[in-house]
């Protein structure tokens, strides 16, 4: 029981002021930070609103604004049961050790304890009135902690302290309401002292309450909430040019670099770009954090204009577009140089330098590797009736690219510049796609390739690596995946399933080891260690298609091939899940299939008609049997919905037949024979599925 009478209950401020804090890494920090927080105070039993709390950050600060938080603890009514009244005291009334223990331990004399009557006995009982502790006292051991749980690698030590943060912290804010919560944090002592912008308005600036917090740095030039920054930086972008390319991530980025938002508009010299623009994009936003603007017609292509994000208000705005155009100059010559004395070397001609990179010890070089994909194109595309020439030959230089000066410089336009250098040295338009597309996909959400020889070769290079990785004993291990196997499994089962093609990831997965095992032992049993993660990795990926993971299971347990084919089966099982009769059925096969677990009997039993006697055993017989024919067609057509709902007409059969027939009959010919028809009419459903699964 609590006591929350007259607890006063206001907004609590906590700000780390920092030197400037990574910005790749400061949403992950700040969303940690605030949630181990509102743990902490949930586990200390400090009422307050999480739902109309917030985090923010900016490049100089964290920032938590708790709403409604408790002064305290509420003061407790602890109800305690000690020794039974019967071991409490002795034949002469007094006292036992056991009842003088419970007295001590509630701080009362023996004769201040109650008497508890339950349904059970008599028990000696106390309530005790315990107080709560001040938010004071609790709080820096909160903060403390959830610094010490902060996703930082390496934290930083600064002058002579022996702890350490993600950066130097210059001040420190920890206010309830309008007052200050006295303590000490990381050296500092808190105080209602904020800082602005640094060179618009510095301060120190006061905060006259936790609730002004937000309005007192607006004032100061800083947009202390994140989202709201982010959103302004996007708003700023568009009314700047309609055609700017705002990528998500560089966002994300820009607004962890400033505190006060202000749009440039640039521009560079038109020559520039001659060079290929996934080089000038990559210039402008992964070097110098700069917006690009693509071009009216062609959104893939880019203008010579660009915007920046500054982080003040200049009284001269052509200096500080005069600075940012001055700094991209620099890396587009660079761009143009590298293009330059690529193009002097066809790309073929790297085949020689790959051979000199290893990719993994045991598993040999990237040259190694390369002729492996094209091999392995080859066999992919005998196997669907492709044509191979050209996948092979994308294969061969696929990672030629690697050895240029332009992919040295930019690792980000591996494949791209492939593609363009390909063309370059006259190679087919098509080899020179195929080159371009085979990382595709490079991320969630990121198209497969489109063309069949992009697809084959992007197919052919991660089964390379899942069997060649796995072969090498280098599986991946808790978080650890050197090797990106679980990316590269699941962009394999992504192609094979969009791109509709007809081949299991067992037959992949086979052709890439008989082409490893001349470099590697690779095992009997090394292909099924392999594909057992890739389906793994399905489970994940349908269960995010919104099919329950026990729909997943159950279609994985039975026969399947090719991932359409599992596919058009999930569809048709969710479909039919809704059915009447669906539970009935899942049901019926999981007792079905716990009978047979039982039995010693095997599925392929045939089933004697001359001893079937009872009819309800006849009609089950008889429909399965009907029913089998119909079914057989519509499953060589992939007409698994029809099927289902065509099985569905066993289920009135199948429960009179379990409500009249005695399974486990003490004859032992009919107990054999109806085994080998509840068999039979397992064997039906778990072509499609096992039902056993979702009853």
């Amino acid at each position: 029981m609590t006591d929350t009478t007259d607890m006063r209950h206001a907004d609590l401020l906590i700000e780390l002021g920092c030197e400037e804090l990574p910005p790749k890494a400061l949403d992950g920090i700040r969303d940690s930070f605030f949630r181990s927080v509102c743990e902490g105070l949930e586990k200390a039993n400090i009422e307050f609103s999480h739902e109309d709390s917030r985090a923010y950050s900016t490049p100089r600060r964290l920032a938590l604004l708790l709403a409604g938080v408790a002064e305290g603890q509420p003061n407790q009514v602890i109800e305690r049961r000690g020794p039974s009244v019967s071991t409490a005291f002795d034949d002469d009334g007094k006292p036992t050790g056991a009842a003088l223990g419970f007295a001590r331990s509630t701080g009362k004399d023996i004769s201040e304890l109650e008497t508890l009557e339950t349904d059970k006995g008599a028990w000696l009982y106390c309530r005790v009135q315990q107080t709560g502790l001040p938010l004071a006292e609790l709080i820096y051991g909160i903060l403390e902690q959830a610094i010490r749980q902060l996703p930082v690698p390496k934290p930083m030590r600064w002058a002579n302290n022996d702890f350490s943060f993600v950066r130097p912290v210059h001040w420190l804010i920890v206010m309830h309401g309008d007052q200050v919560v006295q303590g000490r944090l990381l050296g500092l002592d808190a105080a209602n002292l904020t800082r602005g912008h640094r060179i618009h308005s510095p301060g120190p600036h006061a905060v006259p309450a936790a609730g002004q917090y937000s309005r007192v740095l607006e004032d100061a030039f800083v947009v202390v909430d994140h989202e709201k920054r982010k959103n302004r930086i996007s708003d700023m972008l568009k009314e700047t040019d309609d055609r700017v390319l705002i990528d998500p991530a560089l966002l994300a980025e820009v607004n962890n670099l400033v505190e006060w938002p202000v749009p440039v508009a640039c521009s560079f010299e038109k020559a520039f770009l001659e060079v290929p623009h996934a080089a000038l994009i990559a210039s402008m936003q992964d070097h110098q954090k700069f917006f690009p603007v693509s071009d009216a017609e062609h959104e893939d292509r880019v203008t010579n204009r660009f915007i920046a994000i500054s982080n003040l208000e200049s009284r001269d705005a052509n200096q500080v577009r005069e600075g940012y155009e001055r700094v991209i100059r620099p890396r587009l010559a660079d761009a143009r140089f590298f293009l330059e004395q690529d193009l002097k070397t066809p790309l073929e001609d790297h085949l020689v330098q790959l051979d000199r990179v290893v990719f993994q010890q045991k598993i040999g070089t990237v040259g190694d590797k390369s002729r492996r994909i094209a091999s392995i194109c080859e066999d992919l595309a005998d196997f669907l009736g492709s044509e191979k020439s050209t996948a092979a030959r994308a294969a061969l230089l696929a990672k030629c690219d690697l050895m240029t000066q332009m992919v040295g410089e930019f690792p980000e336009l591996q494949g791209q510049m492939g593609e363009h250098y390909a063309l370059a040295s006259g190679e087919k338009a098509a080899v020179s796609t195929a080159i371009g597309e085979h990382y595709a996909p490079r991320f969630a959400g990121d198209s497969i390739p489109a063309s069949e020889a992009g697809r084959l070769v992007s197919i052919a290079d991660r089964a390379d690596t899942l069997v060649g990785i796995f072969a090498a004993g280098l599986k991946p291990t808790g978080n650890k995946d050197p090797f990106a196997l679980r990316r590269a499994a699941l962009g394999l089962l992504r192609i094979l399933l969009e791109a509709h093609l007809p081949v299991s990831p067992r037959d992949v997965l086979q052709i890439a080891s008989q082409h490893l095992s001349s470099r590697i032992d690779t095992g009997d049993d090394l292909v099924e260690e392999v594909l057992a993660f890739v389906v793994e990795r399905m489970r994940h990926y349908f269960s995010g298609k919104d099919y329950p993971t026990e729909l997943v299971n159950a279609s994985l347990a039975s026969p399947w091939t090719t991932l359409p084919d599992l596919d058009a089966r999930l569809k048709s099982l969710r479909s039919f899940m809704r059915d009447e009769a669906a539970s009935s059925l899942a049901a019926s096969n999981k007792r079905i299939g716990n009978i047979l677990k039982k039995s010693d009997i095997g599925f392929s039993r045939e089933i004697n008609t001359n001893i079937l006697s009872i009819d309800e055993e006849i009609a089950l017989f008889t429909e399965v049997s009907r029913v089998e024919e119909l079914v057989a067609p519509l499953l060589a057509e992939q007409k698994y919905e029809e099927s289902l709902r065509i099985l569905a007409e066993l289920r009135d059969p199948v429960d009179r037949f379990f409500d009249e027939v005695m399974v486990n009959d003490k004859d032992p010919e009919l107990r054999a024979n109806r085994l080998a028809l509840l068999a039979l009419l397992k064997g039906q459903f778990d072509r499609i599925a096992d039902l056993s699964i979702l009853g």
